[in-house]
Formats: C-alpha cells, structure tokens, sequence
C-alpha cells in the first residue's frame, strides 16, 4: 500500500496520517519565464492534489506577468478544483498575481471562480494605507474570500513588529474589522472558513542590527493571534 493510500485511509479521506491532523499545501511557482513557470506550477498543484488535502492555497504567477500569462494558471486550477472538489485558492501576496487590490480587481472581474487567500497585510503595505480609500474593492475581494491569512500590516511593511503593542491598534482593529465580515458571511452559508496565524520570522519580523536578533517573540505573538481568533469567532 503506497503512502497517499494509507493517508487518505486514516484521516476519512483527508491526509491526516496517525495523528488524525488534516493536510493542506501552499504552492507556487518561481520561474521568470511564463511558459516555463506555468509547467512548474501545474505540475506542483498536481502533486499537491494527489494527497487530497483540505485545500491547495496558490502563490500565483508573477507580479511582471500580464493577466494573459496568469490566465492559464487561474483557469488549471479552476477546472482542477472542479474534477477533484479540492478547494484551491490563490494569494493576495506581493509579488504574485494578486499583489495589490486593483490588480486584483481586475482578476475577480474576469474570473467569476476565483477564490482568494486573503493575506490583505500585503496590500496595506503596497498601497501604503490601512485601504480606508478602496472600501469598495476590499468588500469585493471580501466576498470571494475562502481562507485567511491572519497577519497584520501596516503602510510601510506587511508586518507589524507586536500585534500586542499599543500603537498597531488602529491596523489590528481594521484587520479584524475586514475577516470579521468573512466570518460572518462563512456563518450564513454554514461552510468552513479556516484561518492560519501567519506572523513569520525574520526578515519579517524585524530584527535588530548586525546581531540580526529578532525585535518580538515569533511564537508568543502567533500564540496571541490565535487566541484572539478562537475567542472572537468560536
């Protein structure tokens, strides 16, 4: 019996393995070339697909890449999800498709399947604002919302060094202002949203000069968020 078979065999279908815990991947490609990225990334959400995990989260294409050239992504995904009733999703991050919210605009207008990833700390950061302008475009990409990322940026970086610190509680209650109307609108459909606490390390977190030693305790702040969101939610 091969691994992905006894996989799926302890976890109802799901690669959970002994532990019972569910599977989900992050994906994307990292190639220049648009031809040769696609390849990479298709073939790399195929394998992911073939555990049958909970969802596929997408890293796609480039920020230089037209909407033409990550078209075909967009649309493999799509028609992948379809056969396998994987949920895959694709990333408001810097440097991919949805790297900012205008961008992204676009790609919901076009693609009536898209559904996102929203790590929307990427977008305060690119558009230096906490988004008070673009209302508009931030409930539409609300509405295509599957899975949050749930990091909090600023105007000047998708990071804040301490959530917990007094002077971020402007950009922590618009954080939770936005994922607040995901969860409510996940509560009236009656289907799953999940949320991972996403606070990463250095160069991230900021650290200090020369010793490169981080400024927060990674861990503790990514204890916090959960916390705040088990809290708030459950």
């Amino acid at each position: 019996m091969d691994a992905r078979r006894r996989c799926r065999q302890k976890s109802n279908g799901r690669c959970g393995g002994k532990n019972g815990l569910l599977l989900a991947f992050l994906y994307g490609g990292s190639d220049k070339d648009p031809v040769k990225h696609g390849k990479e990334f298709m073939d790399g959400i195929k394998a992911a697909a073939s555990f049958n995990p909970i969802y596929i989260n997408c890293h796609s294409g480039r920020d230089h890449f037209t909407i033409e050239q990550n078209k075909p992504l967009i649309d493999f995904t799509t028609d992948l999800s379809k056969k396998t009733g994987i949920p895959i999703y694709h990333e408001t991050h810097r440097g991919r498709s949805l790297f900012a919210a205008t961008v992204t605009r676009e790609y919901i207008n076009r693609f009536p399947d898209l559904r996102l990833t929203l790590d929307i700390s990427h977008w305060c950061c690119v558009h230096e604002s906490g988004l008070e302008d673009q209302e508009e475009t931030v409930a539409t990409a609300l509405g295509r919302t599957e899975h949050i990322h749930a990091r909090i940026g600023h105007a000047e970086g998708p990071q804040v060094n301490d959530p917990r610190a007094p002077e971020w509680d402007y950009m922590v209650k618009r954080h939770f202002a936005w994922w607040d109307k995901v969860v409510e609108r996940k509560k009236k459909e009656g289907k799953r949203l999940t949320i991972l606490t996403e606070f990463g390390p250095p160069h991230y977190l900021p650290a200090l000069p020369y010793s490169q030693l981080p400024i927060a305790d990674q861990w503790a702040i990514n204890v916090h968020m959960m916390k705040l969101l088990r809290t708030r939610y459950s």
